[in-house]
């Protein structure tokens, strides 16, 4: 839901009508014979390349080492092999008739015969049909979570 065309339309039509920052420094460079043409074009393939690597090398990894990227702030919070300790805690569960209201809630408009933006329209309509198939995705169960 957090898409700017919804709050400043004007104001994003005006930044879409911008060259990409990129562009103007590139243009800056070329125009002051920093770089040429050439050479920024093939600076931004390698770059390319780099991040397409490195992809590719992403889908290889099959095990998520918690502990070697997140800086826990409570030690022991992890065991030895990255995975978080066993804890006990309250069912925090709803009903799914309780759920269901939520995201019936979530996916419509509070206010009749009220013109909402094309985009959040559609988005409003997918919502609800993910609350009719009972499947969510990660924006409405977060929403759920919030609404509970």
């Amino acid at each position: 839901m957090d898409e700017p065309m919804f709050t400043q339309p004007l104001m994003y039509k005006q930044i879409r009508k911008q060259k990409p920052v990129l562009q103007k420094y590139a243009e800056l460079l070329v125009s002051q014979g920093v770089v040429d043409q050439p050479e920024y074009e093939e600076e931004i393939s390698k770059y390319d390349r780099i991040c397409e690597e490195a992809f590719a090398r992403s889908k290889d990894e099959k095990i998520l080492h918690i502990k070697h990227w997140l800086d826990s702030p409570w030690p022991g919070f992890f065991t030895l092999d990255g995975q978080p300790r066993s804890m006990t805690c309250p069912s925090t569960g709803l009903t799914e008739d309780i759920l269901t209201h939520i995201g019936n809630v979530a996916s419509s408009v509070p206010v009749e015969n009220f013109t909402i933006h094309g985009g959040l329209s559609r988005i409003l309509k997918t919502r609800g049909e993910l609350v009719k198939n009972r499947t969510v995705d990660w924006a409405l169960a977060e929403y759920m979570a919030f609404g509970s």
